[in-house]
Parts: C-alpha cells; sequence; structure tokens
C-alpha cells in the first residue's frame, strides 16, 4: 500500500510523521512543490491548477490514496481531486477549530494562509491571523530552532485575546514547540482518518513477500 502526500514545501512533514504513526505499514511518497512554494498567496484557481497537478503525479506513481498535507490546497482543491480521482481516497488537512473551541472557554487564534482564511467561514470566538509571509519564511527557517523560535514569538506578540492557537497551515505546525499556550493542529485528525480506512490492509512487509 503505497500512500501519497504533497505540499508546497516542508510543512507537510508534520503531516507525514502523523500519518506514519497512526499507519507504519504502509509505503509513503511525499511531493515537495517548492517550485511554487508558498501556495497561500495564490489565486483559487492557481491553488487548484497546482494541486491537481501534484495529485496527478503521485496517482501516476501508484498511490491507492492521496493526502492534501497542505490547508490551503484542501480549501481549494479537495473536492476537484475526489471528482477527478473517485475511485481513489484523497483526504485533505483541516484547521482543528472546533476541537480547539471545544477544549477552551475563551477565544482562540486562527493562524493561516490569506487563501485559508479567506475560504473558510469561522464563528465569533476565532481570531483568525492571515499571515501572507509565514510559510515562506518558515521554509527558510526549517531546521534552524532559534529562527523558528523568534518566528513564533514575532507572530503571537500581534495577536491578543485568545487561550488557543490553531495551526491553519501545515508550515505552521513547526513554530508548535515554540508556542506557550495550547496549540491544535490538525495533522492527527487526517492520520486517524487515514488510519480508520486502511486498516487491516497488509503492510508494506506483507506485500513484499
Amino acid at each position: 500500500m503505497l500512500i501519497g502526500l504533497f505540499d508546497s514545501g516542508v510543512g507537510g512533514l508534520t503531516v507525514l510523521a502523523a500519518c506514519r504513526r497512526a499507519l507504519p505499514g504502509a509505503r509513503y511518497l511525499y511531493l515537495d512543490d517548492c517550485a511554487n512554494c508558498p501556495y497561500g498567496g495564490r489565486t483559487g484557481e492557481e491553488i487548484t491548477a497546482l494541486a491537481c497537478d501534484c495529485a496527478d503525479v503521485l496517482i501516476r506513481a501508484g498511490c491507492d490514496a492521496v493526502v492534501i498535507a497542505c490547508n490551503t490546497a484542501t480549501a481549494a482543491a479537495a473536492s476537484v481531486i475526489r471528482a477527478r480521482y473517485p475511485d481513489k481516497t484523497v483526504l485533505g488537512i483541516e484547521p482543528a477549530v472546533k476541537p480547539a473551541l471545544a477544549a477552551v472557554k475563551g477565544r482562540v487564534l486562527l493562524l493561516a494562509t490569506p487563501a485559508t482564511a479567506a475560504l473558510r467561514r469561522y464563528g465569533s470566538r476565532v481570531i483568525v491571523g492571515a499571515e501572507p509571509r509565514l510559510a515562506e519564511e518558515i521554509e527558510r527557517a526549517y531546521g534552524d530552532p532559534e529562527a523558528l523560535r523568534a518566528l513564533a514569538s514575532a507572530t503571537l506578540a500581534k495577536y491578543s485575546g485568545y487561550s488557543a492557537v490553531v495551526t491553519g497551515c501545515s508550515h505552521y505546525a513547526h513554530l508548535i514547540p515554540y508556542i506557550p499556550c495550547p496549540v491544535f493542529d490538525g495533522a492527527d485528525g487526517v492520520a486517524r482518518l487515514l488510519a480508520s480506512k486502511f486498516a487491516g490492509r497488509p503492510s508494506a512487509e506483507a506485500e513484499a513477500q
């Protein structure tokens, strides 16, 4: 069983890690569309076209399922990709807003790309922080803990009045170790859904025998 994931850069690696924890017996193929990073500042039409191209590559590579490891691409293109490949499992990552609202009494800060912020509606308890350059900055800072810490601090300093943070972009999950309050991320949710759909399927080792 081969699971394909794609994102515009290193953000989706956090989703890949969650999927591997939830479904360790599968094989994984990760597509890093760094040539077009970031997606968040593009139009919906551009994001859909790029996401469909990535899905096409993964399907041609023989993937049994595609995980859209990007909140922006999920919002813009998940329904299109599902219609394009009705015989394949296509899953997307969603901001964990509902779990956050259920867990805390106050307001929550949703950090998202401009596209994700525009493509979804959120309630009055959600402070939407649309960050046009943060994904790109995290891409450059990846692997540098001090640079990531500084990005987290500078970003959170823009907002107030929240009790928890929701990472609405898979890139932003790389800031979680440096956020000093409860953080809700969608990676584990999509990983659990993937595992529920493929539970009982032969592992990679069994398929090779």
